[in-house]
């Protein structure tokens, strides 16, 4: 359950046994959660572990034998981890989702299972969630990327800081072509093509699209280019602390963001105001477009990996299918997201 095991009762006869479980933290309704089946639970630290079917348990255990390095970086740059364990759950093919951040027990499509480590990534994104989604929640579906935006954006300050800045740049290449994609279906006057849908009385569900995700992220880099990276960090943890086990908005957001920039990091008045009027909220948060490479550099997520992988795909383009380029075995010495990059192309 998304809560501390404490209790194990057998009756008398032996015919029942039952569970008790215990979480002290208040959580929204939406995070409550059960798991029941032929299910065990392996430590891999102090505080991680993991939950599968039996047969399942040697592969998912050593696919995710890296959870207690993530959960630290995690805990590093948003501050401290409140919930005591974190355990994950493989479940079976039939769970529709590739990962849902119920506290204590993250619940995990085993299509993330491939054998090498190349979508831990998951795992990363759910444990995020521990602090933007679980200890602070978005009050309503139109705030959604206060939950996966800044969840996004700490999924990839730890893949940079564990294989590179240009691992994690990829990341953020391939979701803003994905965030593209999902504005252009919706209609770029739609405001589902922004990060506050106007639902008004439509289904919650049919604004679900990689822009909370992905223009949210970018949301939080432009505001970490205003006033560096050390201070944006100093800045999640104030986020975090200042808004802990409460349901908020864009706009409590705002006024932490305008707070912190006012009264924590040293800056002069004229800086202050320089700051809060490039933040350019509004634009952001209820604007239907989106920044691109060429309006700000910002958002040039490309690396000199990924142009490789483009220009190999275009190679083929423009063989027309008559034969491979010379150089075409480079492919194989591509990392999973790198091989995402050649096939969007191609």
């Amino acid at each position: 359950m998304s809560a501390n095991d404490t209790t194990i009762t057998v009756s008398e006869d032996g015919a029942w046994t039952t569970f008790g479980f215990s979480n002290q933290i208040p959580i929204p309704s939406y995070l409550i959660a059960l798991a029941i089946g032929d299910i065990e639970y392996k430590s891999l630290g102090d505080r991680v572990g993991v939950v599968t079917e039996p047969a399942m348990m040697e592969a998912v255990a050593t696919e995710l034998e890296d959870m207690a390095i993530l959960l630290d970086e995690v805990e590093k740059y948003a501050g401290p981890y409140i919930w005591g364990n974190y355990t994950i759950i493989v479940l079976p093919p039939s769970f529709p989702m590739g990962g849902m951040e119920n506290p204590l027990l993250t619940f995990a499509s085993p299509t993330i299972i491939v054998g090498d480590k190349s979508q831990v990534y998951v795992a990363t994104h759910e444990m995020a969630h521990s602090w933007t989604g679980n200890e602070i929640t978005c009050r309503d579906w139109e705030n959604f990327w206060l939950n996966e935006g800044w969840t996004v954006f700490l999924e990839r300050k730890v893949s940079s800081r564990l294989h590179g800045v240009d691992f994690g740049k990829v990341e953020a290449l391939l979701g803003n072509t994905s965030m593209w994609q999902d504005m252009n279906s919706f209609g770029l006057g739609d405001t589902f093509s922004s990060i506050h849908p106007v639902l008004a009385g439509r289904n919650p569900d049919s604004s679900f699209s990689e822009l909370p995700y992905e223009k949210g992220f970018q949301f939080l880099t432009h505001l970490e280019s205003l006033i560096g990276e050390d201070n944006f960090e100093a800045f999640a943890k104030y986020y975090v602390r200042q808004h802990s086990l409460t349901s908020i908005t864009s706009l409590e957001f705002r006024s932490s963001w305008e707070s912190f920039v006012e009264r924590e990091i040293g800056l002069s008045p004229e800086e202050v105001n320089k700051v809060l009027t490039d933040t350019n909220f509004d634009w952001w948060v209820n604007n239907v477009g989106g920044p691109t490479p060429e309006s700000d550099p910002t958002f040039d997520f490309s690396t000199p990996q990924s142009i490789e992988a483009t220009e190999l795909a275009n190679q083929y383009v423009a063989l027309g299918g008559s034969g491979s380029p010379e150089n075409f075995e480079d492919y194989f010495t591509y990392y999973s997201n790198l091989k995402v990059v050649f096939h969007d192309q191609l």
